[in-house]
Order: structure tokens, then C-alpha cells, then sequence
């Protein structure tokens, strides 16, 4: 997936929570299980299995799940 392509794809209003959404105590939790290295790797690889890791590890936790869940909602 390009981010930038999907980035432009978003109008203002979604662009707009999905920044307030990123400022989320949730989002905030989750800041510090992984390096930046490791998701710029994993998503500009596009390799799939890296980015199941990454998910299911998110996933794993009560701040991820709600941060998956607020995702969806901003996503509607």
C-alpha cells in the first residue's frame, strides 16, 4: 500500500480525525511497542507478514483493540 496515495485519498474531514485520533490516550499506549525503523520497514516493504505481526501484536493489547475500533468508526 503507498501511504501517500492513500493519504490523498482522504478528504479534509477524515484527514482531521484520523490526526486528533492519532493524539489518543490509546494511541499514545501503543507508542512505544515499536521502533520506527520497524513500521517504516514493514509498510514500505509491503511485506504482508511483517505487517500481520505488527497488527496482531497491536491487536494483542486493550489499547489496540480500541484504537481499532475508533479507526473504524473515523474510516465510516
Amino acid at each position: 500500500m503507498d501511504v501517500n496515495k492513500f493519504a490523498a485519498s482522504l478528504d479534509a474531514e477524515q484527514r482531521a480525525r484520523l490526526e486528533a485520533l492519532s493524539a489518543s490516550e490509546a494511541a499514545r499506549a501503543l507508542e512505544g511497542m515499536f521502533s520506527e525503523a520497524e513500521l517504516i520497514k514493514a509498510a514500505g516493504s509491503g511485506d504482508a507478514e511483517a505487517m500481520r505481526g505488527i497488527l496482531r501484536r497491536v491487536l494483542d493489547t486493550e489499547e489496540g483493540r480500541r484504537l481499532a475500533q475508533m479507526l473504524g468508526e473515523v474510516m465510516k
